[in-house]
């Protein structure tokens, strides 16, 4: 009697661990990717003042519907920032259709000057757009 109590509790043990373990989730619905994209247009205030906050509305393609704002990628030389769109793609059923979006960047400095912006348009080429700090 004490066998069988022992092999039918091994047995229940083997099959809930095997039942917990294996997942019934569809991954594929959950997939998820990121892409550096590029920018199509920036627009915003050409001067500012220090200690301020300034916010350029920036312009980015998306690849399909699945597609939206990540974060800035940015890397900075004195007082030149060249930046680029980093956007998240959820799901497989996406649709083929690009589209664009529209993202504020927030910056502020603590000095005057001049400040330049480079926003990746393609490979090669960036929107420069300035703002000087008084």
């Amino acid at each position: 009697m004490k066998k069988f109590a022992l092999k039918t509790m091994a047995l229940v043990l083997f099959v809930s661990t095997a039942l917990t373990s294996c997942s019934n989730d569809d991954n594929s619905k959950n997939s998820q990717t990121t892409q550096k994209e590029f920018t199509t247009a920036v627009t915003g205030p050409t001067t500012g003042a220090k200690n301020q906050e300034i916010t350029l509305t920036v312009t980015h393609v998306v690849d399909n519907n699945c597609g939206t704002f990540n974060r800035f990628i940015q890397s900075t030389s004195g007082n030149t920032k060249t930046i680029e769109v980093e956007v998240k793609y959820t799901g497989t059923n996406c649709g083929t259709t690009p589209s664009t979006k529209t993202q504020p960047y927030k910056f502020t400095v603590s000095q005057n000057g001049t400040y330049v912006f480079k926003f990746k348009k393609s490979a090669t080429e960036f929107i420069t757009h300035s703002v000087v700090i008084q």
